[in-house]
């Protein structure tokens, strides 16, 4: 449960992929919980970007995505 003294946090997620991927492999979940789908931002490199920023109550939670095991997953 949120707090006064609790801290929230932006964290990106950036998803680069060789093809394209459909809104089930790019669901951003946070502990478990669906908080979006990442949106297409263009190519980079080659690659697929896409990208989604999420708002954390707590610094240390657990951000997953739905992506496959063959993408690289960025999280800032």
């Amino acid at each position: 449960m949120f707090t006064t003294n609790d801290t929230t946090t932006d964290k990106t997620v950036k998803i680069f992929s060789p093809f394209r991927l459909n809104a089930a492999q790019r669901k951003v979940m946070i502990d478990g919980k669906l908080l979006g789908i990442a949106a297409p931002s263009g190519r980079q490199q080659g690659d697929y970007l896409y990208s989604a920023t999420v708002t954390l109550l707590r610094e240390n939670a657990a951000v997953y995505t739905t992506a496959p095991v063959w993408v690289s997953v960025e999280i800032r």
